[in-house]
């Protein structure tokens, strides 16, 4: 089916910052795709998202997954393309915090590597395969265009958080 709204994909839309972004958007006449992990709690307050979404006159599909698992992207790219035959937003929201907090010096391997891989790699990876499909979608031609890559980052990313090393190199790096 094709659609004639703008069409956008939200990470980490079950609550926060990218649950208010899929609302506005829903208000502002977009078609969804709103995504977070595949937990039951994430999964329960993502179809809250969707339903409130709806009855703003859109359609709204879920697709939980990690988007740390790059394996998904294309999937879930295909997803919203397959069903509304175009693409034209992309809010990368979803991120994690530290496992612990403490001092930079006293900072594991572990909890580094999963702040890159969430809060960097992954939104990375998803905005080149979501702009390989942009660039390859006809060019709107009386419509105002709505293409765009949104990266939500952090105040972290300017003002370093000590106890948080990890998360404000990640953060910094989509800033």
């Amino acid at each position: 089916m094709k659609s004639t709204r703008p069409v956008a994909v939200i990470t980490g839309a079950a609550r926060g910052i990218g649950k208010g972004c899929a609302l506005e958007l829903a208000r502002g006449g977009f078609n969804l795709l709103i995504n977070d992990l595949p937990d039951a709690d994430s999964v329960e307050k993502l179809h809250i998202t969707q339903q409130e979404c709806i009855a703003e006159g859109v359609e709204v599909i879920c697709f939980p997954a990690d988007v740390g698992d790059l394996s998904l992207h294309e999937e879930m790219l295909d997803a919203a393309q397959n069903l509304w035959g175009r693409l034209d937003c992309l809010l990368n929201n979803a991120g994690i915090s530290v496992k612990k907090r403490g001092d930079l010096l006293d900072l594991e391997p572990d909890s580094f590597d999963q702040n890159i891989a969430i809060n960097t790699r992954a939104p990375f990876f998803l905005a080149q395969a979501f702009s390989k499909r942009l660039l390859a979608q006809p060019k709107p031609e009386a419509e105002l265009p709505h293409r765009s890559i949104i990266f939500v980052s952090s105040i972290n990313a300017i003002m370093l958080a000590m106890n948080r090393g990890e998360y404000t190199i990640a953060k910094t790096a989509v800033s």
